[in-house]
């Protein structure tokens, strides 16, 4: 009877302990819980998630898609209520059959650039909505960079009209589709006092070797009294490619330099437009960019270069006509190999190389350093 009562406080502590290690267990149980509903998947039929608030006016909302296969057909998008068709959906985000991304834009499917998807990878999709207007602009984060896949484009024709979005909408009809760590969050707004203007309205590339690469810049300007941040740059048409300002925050009455890149596939005339999204009264600026595809010369320049030391998804090279660049991504997906082929080259130009390793999640390096090759 002694020990028990001298022991007794020593009880009440273990009791105590042991209480406090149950609800730990069940915090960590139901974080857990809250963590794996988080996400939506989708694979065969609908899935929904409901927005914590619906939203009748403009907001932005943020999610990551990992789709399961690099050919599905899978899309995610906003609605009235729970989703069941198509129709359902007033904005859309597609992993396409064919293996890139693209967005809905009233009664068919549009996209501002050309981007391929991987199963596994997961994509950060970024949607600045307009309810009252029934428009939206998409972009996709890639490779640290924001890039636009549409501009203020308009809700799917059966939505035209919808007052309120509340569900996030999920369906893949070919392989799987999981939407996680959707944010709601306030729309950026409109600087009212600037205007973003750009040097040139349009640029010709002239004659161009297949596959070499001519290169341009346009000057932006910001006209107003408010700085203007630049969220996306992107191009159309076949053979353009642009880069650089995406991200940037222009002061009053200072400049930036967006980089347009003409590399033809193809003999003849080609056309397309290079479009800058920003929060500029006048968004977006987009500039007519043109170009004429000729035979190349039979030059080419071998690069090869040691394996990375970590394990790598591939590599990718990037190229200028000045050291001091910009340089222009040269491989539409990571390169296997430690060795590239650059016929896109022409007698008497001087080119500059670098190249960076990319790991299986689409982190890049920092880039190696600048190999010059002079051409002949």
């Amino acid at each position: 009877m002694e020990y028990g009562t001298k022991n007794h406080g020593n009880w009440n502590l273990w009791k105590a302990l042991l209480i406090f290690v149950i609800l730990l267990a069940a915090a960590m149980t139901n974080a857990a819980s809250a963590r794996a509903t988080s996400c939506v998947y989708s694979s065969g039929s609908w899935a929904d998630a409901a927005l914590a608030q619906g939203q009748g006016s403009t907001f932005r909302i943020t999610y990551d898609g990992t789709p399961s296969s690099s050919s599905a057909n899978a899309i995610s998008g906003l609605s009235d209520g729970a989703t069941n068709q198509y129709a359902n959906l007033a904005t859309g985000v597609r992993f396409n059959p064919s293996g890139t991304i693209d967005v809905r834009n009233g009664s068919g499917f549009t996209a501002a650039a050309n981007i391929a998807y991987q199963a596994g990878v997961t994509y950060h999709f970024i949607l600045d909505v307009n309810v009252a207007s029934h428009t939206y602009s998409a972009y996709v984060v890639f490779l640290f960079r924001q890039i636009t896949l549409g501009s203020n484009m308009a809700f799917r024709s059966e939505q035209s009209s919808v007052p309120l979005l509340n569900t996030v909408g999920v369906i893949s009809s070919s392989g799987g589709l999981s939407i996680c760590n959707i944010t709601l969050s306030s729309a950026p707004t409109t600087v009212a006092a600037s205007t973003l203007s750009a040097n040139v309205s349009s640029l010709n590339f002239g004659n161009t070797g297949l596959a070499a690469g001519a290169q341009r810049t346009v000057t932006l300007t910001n006209t107003g009294s408010s700085s203007v941040t630049i969220s996306g740059v992107s191009v159309s048409g076949a053979g353009f490619t642009a880069g650089g300002a995406s991200g940037l925050t222009v002061s009053p009455n200072q400049t930036a330099t967006v980089s347009a890149t003409f590399s033809p596939y193809t003999i003849g005339s080609l056309a397309g437009s290079l479009t800058i999204t920003s929060n500029a009264k006048n968004s977006p600026v987009t500039i007519a960019l043109s170009g004429t595809g000729v035979t190349s010369s039979t030059h080419s320049v071998a690069l090869s270069w040691s394996a990375s030391s970590s394990s790598v998804a591939g590599y990718n090279i990037y190229v200028s006509p000045s050291s001091a660049g910009p340089y222009s991504l040269l491989n539409s997906s990571p390169v296997p190999s430690t060795s590239y082929v650059d016929t896109n080259v022409l007698a008497g130009d001087t080119y500059y190389f670098r190249i960076t390793s990319v790991s299986s999640s689409y982190q890049e390096s920092v880039p190696s350093a600048t190999v010059q090759a002079v051409i002949p």
